[in-house]
Order: structure tokens, then C-alpha cells, then sequence
């Protein structure tokens, strides 16, 4: 091996365990010295990766971005309330949501409330990701539905009478949800199950004027279902509860 590999190789792979490599960083003084400082380059730009994230960073992105119609318009946090002020907290439910669609910075701080409520955030993830998932219809199958499921211990066992049109896991709090859409009555009902461990205030019933929603405290995890005013929930939370089979 020439010198001029074996520089490039040091460099690209410093710990590389070639006997070729190893032979030519013995075969002169030069070559162990500069080894040795790619070695050192390469430790000390491993430890500078490893920051570890503030706690509740991604909470507070989700806060901090918004898709807003109106460049105009600065929307403000809105207290924890169970009635009102779901709209302005219509953040986009993702990461790729936020950084690919969002359209400027809102002046919120970077110190989350104390508390936020399941509601309130669920309520801010289906105003958020209306524009990107009206219409959508991927006649979603029982076996789509239970690979999703199975991460959090849930399992349908079957989905007589109801059409679901869009199932995926999101970015809620804290951690992952599953989001699944089903058709209503009188439109998409969205459904999220959210783990029992993410700490946020629970109220069984809900409502802003335009949604409403439930809270129901299952075996293996909270279960919210929002839709339009005029839906009827109770009928599409109890089939699911009973044709839902727990694994923990």
C-alpha cells in the first residue's frame, strides 16, 4: 500500500483493522504519528456528536412551529381550556410536517406550560393534519391496521361494518401515537391510542363548536375519538373496545 492510501485511508476510516493498513502505519514512524492523530481527531469528533437532546426539546418544537395560513397572523398559546381554543393550536403532528410545510417562527416560549391536557393536543394534531390527509382514502386492511397496532399492544380482531381510510403512527407527546381515520356517519372520525404513560390530563368529553371528542381509558392504552359535532362517537367507541384484544 502506497503512502498516499494509506493517508486516505487513515483519514476516512482511522480504526480500520486491515492487516494492509495496519502494516503500512507500522512500516514507518511517519505513518504511526499520523495514524495516531487521525485516531485522536476521530475520538474527539465522536464525543462532539454525542450531545445529548434537552429534555421536552421536541415538545417545544411542536410549539414553536406552526402552518399558518396568514403570514400576518401571530396566533398565541391558548391556556388549557376544555371547550375553547383548540384552532390555535393547530400544529402540524410531525416532525416532516413542521420542517417541510411551516411558514415562519411564532414568538411562543420555549418553556412549555406546566400542563396540556390529551385533548388539547389530540384536538391540535387533527386540525393539523387535516390539509394533509382530507380526501385520502387508502382502504386501509385489518393486517395494515394490526402491524400498526401491535406497537402498542393492541390488536383488532375484526373491522365488520367500518371502512378506515388512513392508519399511521405519529409524533404526539412525548412520543408516538397511532392515528388511524375512520369513515362516520357524518364524516372521518379520527381515532388516536396513545400510551398510558404520556402525561397529560385526561377529560372524557370534549368539544370547540366544529369537533368533538371522547376520552376512553382502555387496558393498554388511552383511546380518543374526535368528529364532527353532529357524530355519533358512542356507537364507534364501543365496537372498538370490544373487538380490541390487549397483549399487555
Amino acid at each position: 500500500m502506497d503512502e498516499l492510501e494509506f493517508r486516505r485511508r487513515a483519514i476516512a476510516h482511522p480504526m480500520d483493522q486491515d492487516p494492509a493498513f495496519l502494516d503500512a502505519a507500522e512500516a514507518s514512524p511517519a505513518n504511526r504519528k499520523y495514524l495516531d492523530e487521525m485516531k485522536q481527531l476521530d475520538r474527539q469528533l465522536q464525543r462532539t456528536l454525542k450531545v445529548e437532546v434537552p429534555a421536552g426539546l421536541a415538545e417545544r418544537i411542536l410549539l414553536r412551529q406552526a402552518v399558518e395560513a396568514d403570514d400576518e397572523v401571530v396566533v398565541p398559546l391558548p391556556p388549557p381550556v376544555a371547550r375553547t381554543g383548540w384552532r390555535p393550536l393547530a400544529i402540524a403532528a410531525s416532525v416532516a410536517f413542521l420542517l417541510g410545510m411551516s411558514t415562519r417562527w411564532i414568538s411562543w416560549p420555549l418553556e412549555a406550560p406546566a400542563e396540556f391536557s390529551l385533548a388539547q393536543v389530540a384536538m391540535a394534531h387533527v386540525y393539523g393534519e387535516e390539509p394533509f390527509i382530507k380526501g385520502v382514502d387508502e382502504k386501509v386492511s385489518l393486517q395494515t391496521i394490526n402491524a400498526k397496532m401491535e406497537k402498542y399492544g393492541a390488536t383488532l380482531m375484526d373491522m365488520d361494518g367500518m371502512k378506515v381510510t388512513y392508519v399511521n403512527h405519529c409524533a404526539f407527546y412525548q412520543g408516538p401515537a397511532l392515528h388511524m381515520v375512520i369513515q362516520g356517519k357524518m364524516g372521518p372520525v379520527t381515532l388516536f391510542l396513545v400510551p398510558k404513560h404520556v402525561p397529560l390530563t385526561l377529560q372524557p368529553e370534549f368539544e370547540d363548536g366544529r369537533l368533538k371528542g371522547e376520552i376512553l381509558p382502555l387496558k393498554g392504552a388511552n383511546m380518543v375519538l374526535i368528529g364532527d359535532m353532529q357524530e355519533p362517537l358512542a356507537p364507534v367507541a364501543k365496537q372498538l373496545e370490544s373487538h380490541l384484544h390487549w397483549s399487555i
